[in-house]
């Protein structure tokens, strides 16, 4: 049996399930960036027009889903249709160049932007995500197969210090102080599985054997540690953040990195499967950093897992979570509520990841979070941090 998958269709059509019991004031509205003309359908594009609704997730809390075929729908509660229409109305500007969004906008031949009153309309949206699922279904290719115990056993074989070293990228975060002025927090560095996987093994899955991928991991640990040859990003020292197993903070790998770099600033990042999997193994690895004057923080968590770990009595200095569009849509009083599990756990120790969007930046600030790290950050302020008047107000 196929294995389900999470993708953009069947959130939609999850949400649209659920919004079946509250109809009530809540609209929809699909933009049809598929059928404009290829010129127009570069992802890029997509990427723009998707931002264009970071102001609806703020201040309403509208939920967007980014399509597989590029269409972007959004759905929220008491927003003004004055305050929709505005971006759709940007949209009609960015891709005024297409014939598409001229014709009888609003009327029955707009085939650039359908709208829904879920009150009166809810049956044909419901339909329209179900279809959208079909049609997601039908365009995605099966996925790649895993790794079988003695591929993963050749692949390591094959990482050397060599092979793995084109392979480790930085990526910086950003603390954003109460002026709104920006500051380089820290480094990650990290080993690109996404393009080393087609290097060594092509056509096979690394991550869908989560314990051969962990085998996997072990071995990239050591090669990424030896393959670091300083900690200079942006012309100085920054501190450093490392994904590392458990089993490699005990080793002596880690130990010889630390003596090669015996003024840095490291923080290691868990994922959080690992820390409960071997909470003995867990907990030595957190005294072992904080003996040596280093940090210890928990990755990938969702808002369900920082209520879980509200009350753990962990050894850890932060926690990082995962900017989603649940983030932002959770409900207030739940046990998915990432608000209160900030303010329990101390905003001061969260880190919010792969921002994508202003909207994830304005979430955090507004629970008190002030560091950042994504693709969002990369775009836009890492330049203005890494300016030599940040780094001296640092």
């Amino acid at each position: 049996m196929q294995p389900e998958f999470v993708t953009p269709e069947s959130l939609l059509l999850d949400t649209a399930e659920r919004l079946g019991r509250v109809r009530a004031g809540r609209v929809a509205v699909r933009v049809r960036l598929s059928r404009l003309s290829a010129a127009f359908r570069d992802p890029a594009y997509g990427r723009v027009a998707a931002r264009m609704f970071d102001g609806l997730v703020a201040q309403y809390r509208c939920r967007v889903f980014v399509l597989s075929d590029g269409d972007i729908v959004a759905t929220g509660k008491d927003m003004p249709f004055g305050d929709v229409d505005a971006v759709i109305y940007k949209l009609r500007m960015l891709f005024e160049g297409d014939p598409l969004v001229h014709q009888d906008p609003y009327g029955p031949g707009d085939r650039f932007c359908s709208w829904y009153d879920l009150e009166v309309d809810y049956d044909a949206f419901l339909a329209m995500a179900a279809e959208a699922v079909s049609r997601g279904h039908a365009r995605r290719p099966p996925p790649p197969p895993a790794l079988s115990p003695a591929e993963a056993e050749r692949v390591v074989g094959l990482l050397t210090d060599e092979t793995v070293a084109p392979f480790v990228t930085a990526q910086a975060a950003v603390a954003i102080g109460p002026d709104k002025s920006a500051r380089l927090a820290f480094q990650e560095i990290f080993v690109s599985v996404s393009e080393l996987a087609p290097r060594v093994a092509p056509g096979r899955d690394l991550t869908r054997d989560r314990w051969l991928f962990q085998y996997l991991c072990d071995a990239l640990d050591a090669h990424l540690l030896a393959g670091i040859r300083g900690l200079t990003l942006f012309g100085r020292e920054l501190p450093v953040n490392l994904n590392l197993g458990i089993a490699t903070v005990l080793s002596p790998v880690f130990e010889t990195f630390l003596a090669r770099f015996p003024q840095a600033q490291v923080t290691v990042e868990f994922q959080t499967i690992d820390a409960f999997a071997d909470l003995p193994g867990f907990r030595r690895a957190c005294g072992l950093l904080h003996d040596a004057g280093h940090r210890a923080m928990l990755d990938g968590l969702t808002p369900l897992g920082l209520w879980m770990l509200a009350d753990a009595d962990l050894p850890v200095d932060g926690f990082k979570l995962i900017w989603t569009d649940d983030v932002a849509a959770a409900r207030p009083g739940t046990d998915r509520d990432p608000v209160a599990a900030v303010r329990a756990l101390g905003a001061d120790r969260v880190v919010l990841g792969r921002c994508g969007a202003l909207a994830a930046i304005d979430w955090g600030l507004r629970q008190g979070i002030a560091t950042f790290q994504g693709h969002f950050v990369d775009a836009t302020l890492i330049g203005r941090a890494a300016e030599p008047a940040a780094a001296g107000g640092a």
